[in-house]
């Protein structure tokens, strides 16, 4: 697990830092795997740091949607989003899934403060245009992209020691509901708030210079090698919005951001408080040792 001397700069360094984790769907379409991450987010917040979590839904809306006759039609990992398609997306995630991952922070111990989106005016999106894909002019239907952020409901929380867990979908202003990217959600909130670290717990074990294979993992990456990775076609499906969501954040002044498995255990732990690492870490510069794969277990090490 965790060594707690060798972790104990890595606590000293995070404390009272603002970070904003955002889970992603898959990891939490299991109980045992939503627990498990609880367990993880109330040791951290125990350790000191201020928490925002923010939480997709993607397998959970598809499952919905079949339910409710419609096959869902995702295009570069973007969800085509039809009235039916934004039904299914609400009752999966604010209705659903919210509530069962606000249970299961309670039942570890964290003060959890459910939040959605499009409440009090935090995430206020616009329709977005018809956009060319390699499918042709595509329009996405009730998707939106974030126009405005008001992080002081965000702020009043965490200064009464609670934790924000905010779902989709964000408002348009006008009384109606969009979909937006919990990646892009996240990312947005983390530069608002000027957050430390953005943390993306997702269902790959992070950054992969071949998809396919797990072992291919790199440790750290500087934007412009992440890039690189995406101009060779290595960066596909979901994680394509991960990376925009990555550029965003730290062009948006958050200093960290890394990528973490939602299934291994005590992964975001590791990540966190040790040298050696569980995911990968993305920064606007290179600060450690060009990145290699994972090899036997071993990573390179990088700073908290």
């Amino acid at each position: 697990m965790i060594d707690l001397v060798r972790a104990a700069p890595h606590i000293a360094f995070h404390r009272g830092k603002t970070f904003v984790i955002k889970l992603g769907g898959e990891p939490l379409a299991q109980r045992v795997q939503r627990r498990a991450l609880a367990q993880q987010i109330a040791a951290i917040h125990a350790l000191g740091s201020r928490l925002v979590l923010v939480h997709g839904g993607g397998p959970q809306t598809d499952s919905v949607q079949r339910f409710l006759g419609e096959e869902p039609r995702l295009i570069g990992g973007k969800r085509v989003t039809t009235p039916l398609a934004l039904r299914a997306l609400c009752m999966a995630t604010a209705g659903e899934l919210h509530g069962q991952l606000l249970a299961d922070l309670a039942a570890a111990g964290v003060p959890a403060a459910g939040v959605a989106g499009a409440s009090a005016g935090l995430l206020v999106a616009r329709k977005r245009p018809p956009v060319e894909t390699e499918q042709g002019t595509v329009d996405f239907g009730a998707v939106g992209d974030l126009v405005a952020i008001d992080v002081g409901p965000l702020r009043a929380l965490l200064e009464a020691g609670r934790v924000p867990v905010i779902s989709p979908p964000a408002g348009d202003g006008l009384g109606g509901l969009l979909n937006v990217n919990a990646d892009f959600m996240a990312a947005g909130i983390a530069a608002a708030l000027g957050a430390a670290k953005l943390v993306l717990v997702t269902g790959a074990p992070g950054i992969l210079t071949d998809p396919a294979d797990p072992g291919s993992l790199v440790s750290a990456l500087s934007l412009a090698e992440l890039a690189a990775l995406e101009a060779a076609g290595k960066v596909r499906g979901g994680m394509l919005a991960k990376a925009t969501a990555i550029r965003r954040a730290i062009e948006g002044g958050v200093g960290r951001v890394h990528v973490v498995s939602g299934f291994a255990p005590a992964a975001l732990l590791i990540e966190l408080y040790t040298n050696h690492g569980a995911g990968t870490l993305v920064t606007a510069m290179r600060e450690d040792a060009p990145p290699a794969p994972v090899a036997n277990g071993e990573l390179a090490e990088v700073a908290p």
